[in-house]
C-alpha cells in the first residue's frame, strides 16, 4: 500500500501549481483540509478565520485527493453549519473525510478505504481546539485530543533575562488519550493499516526558538498512538516542516507543512481583540517550505518514507522545488530529526534512513 501525504490545504479556486501531479501517483492521497467549505460569511470570534466555497470539494477530487482530515482549529470558523456544509460537500464530491461529525461518535469514527485490496482506516483528532469546537454526544464538532498547559518560571533567569517568556509545560489529557487509544486499537483489529491524523504543535511565530520546534506533549503522545496500533501519525498545524521519527515499527510525521494554501478566504473578525503577537510572521520564510511525503506501507517492518520537497509561491500554489531548495529542505528535516535520533539520514533522493527500528 502506498500513501501520499500532504499538509495544510486550502484550494479556494482551481489550482495550477507544478507540484500537483505528485498527487496523481498510485495509492491513497491524504490531505489536511484547513478550511470549512461554506458559501456564507459568518465568522466566529477568533484571531483568524478561513473559508472556501463548497465547489472546493470538486477541486480536491480532481487533484486526486482521496481522504481529508477535518479535525483542525479552522473546521468551525463559521460555526457548526460551516462544518456540516463541509461534510456534505465532501460526501457529494466523493472525497472521504475523518475527524468531524454531528456527534463525538461520528467524529471519532474516521473513515475506511479499500486500498488495493487492503483495508485502511484513517482517524483524525485535534489538539488545537477553539472553545466549543469539540464534538459531544449532542453537538456537532471535531474529535478532540485536548492538552493541559502550565507555565514554568525560573526566578534567576527572569531577573537576568527580563522579558524572556515562561517555559510552557504541556501534557495530553489522559482521558482523551485513552479514548483515542481505544479507537486506534479497534481500528487495528478491523484493518490492515491505520493512519492517525493529528492537528497539534505550534507554528514557529508563536513558539520561541529555545522551546521548539516541538511542544513538550508531542513526542510522548505520538509514541503512545504508535504503541496503540497506528502505523503512521500525520501531524499538521505548524505550517512548516518538523522532524520525522520512526518508533516501535511506526512512523511519526510531526508536521507535514503546507501543500496548497490560497489566502483569499482568510479573514480577521471585526470584534476580536487578541494579544499583540506578531502573527504576520506566520506568512514568511518557513510558510513556503514544504514537502510531499510518500510512504510505502507494503513492505514488512516499519513504513518507508521518501520526501519530495516543494515550495509554495506567493499565490499559495505548490511548485516543485529547485535543486538548491530541495537540498536545503532535506537538510532541514534531517537536522530536526537528528535531535530525536542522531542516526537519521535523508538521502539526496529524499529517502529517509532511520537509525533504529
Amino acid at each position: 500500500m502506498k500513501l501520499v501525504v500532504v499538509g495544510d490545504t486550502v484550494p479556494a479556486e482551481a489550482p495550477n501549481g507544478s507540484a500537483l501531479p505528485l498527487l496523481a501517483r498510485d495509492g491513497v492521497t491524504l490531505a489536511n483540509l484547513e478550511t470549512p467549505l461554506y458559501d456564507h460569511d459568518r465568522p466566529e470570534e477568533k484571531e483568524v478565520t478561513v473559508r472556501a466555497p463548497i465547489t472546493t470539494a470538486r477541486h480536491l477530487r480532481d487533484l486526486g485527493v482521496d481522504v481529508v482530515s477535518v479535525a483542525n482549529n479552522h473546521a468551525l470558523d463559521h460555526g457548526a453549519d460551516g462544518l456540516l456544509s463541509t461534510i456534505s460537500a465532501l460526501d457529494e464530491a466523493g472525497v472521504r473525510h475523518a475527524g468531524g461529525g454531528r456527534t463525538l461518535g461520528e467524529a471519532d469514527a474516521g473513515t475506511v478505504l479499500d486500498a488495493g485490496g487492503e483495508r485502511l482506516t484513517v482517524l483524525s483528532f485535534c489538539s488545537t481546539l477553539p472553545p466549543g469546537a469539540n464534538a459531544t454526544s449532542t453537538r456537532p464538532g471535531i474529535a478532540p485530543l485536548r492538552v493541559d498547559q502550565s507555565f514554568a518560571f525560573d526566578g534567576t533567569t527572569m531577573q537576568e533575562q527580563p522579558g524572556t517568556p515562561p517555559y510552557i509545560r504541556t501534557t495530553a489529557q489522559e482521558t482523551d488519550v485513552r479514548r483515542v487509544e481505544a479507537r486506534i486499537r479497534a481500528a487495528r483489529a478491523a484493518s490492515d493499516r491505520v493512519v492517525v491524523c493529528l492537528h497539534w504543535g505550534v507554528p514557529w511565530c508563536y513558539l520561541p526558538e529555545n522551546q521548539g520546534p516541538l511542544a513538550e506533549y508531542q513526542q510522548p503522545l505520538g509514541r503512545r498512538l504508535i504503541d496503540a496500533g497506528a502505523d503512521v501519525v500525520v501531524g499538521t498545524h505548524p505550517h512548516c516542516l518538523h522532524p520525522v521519527e520512526q518508533w516501535n515499527g511506526g512512523l511519526i510525521l510531526y508536521s507535514a507543512g503546507n501543500f496548497l494554501f490560497h489566502t483569499t478566504g482568510i479573514g480577521k473578525p471585526e470584534l476580536y481583540f487578541g494579544l499583540p503577537y506578531q502573527g504576520s510572521r506566520l506568512f514568511s520564510g518557513p510558510w513556503f517550505d514544504s514537502a510531499v511525503f510518500e510512504i510505502d506501507l507494503a513492505r514488512p517492518g516499519a513504513p518507508e518514507l521518501r520526501l519530495t520537497p516543494i515550495a509554495l509561491d506567493r499565490s499559495g500554489e505548490p511548485q516543485r522545488a529547485d535543486e538548491e531548495t530541495t537540498a536545503r529542505l532535506l537538510r532541514t528535516v534531517e537536522t530536526y530529526s537528528r535531535d530525536i535520533d542522531p542516526a537519521v539520514r535523508v538521502q539526496p533522493d529524499g529517502l529517509v534512513v532511520f537509525g533504529r527500528p
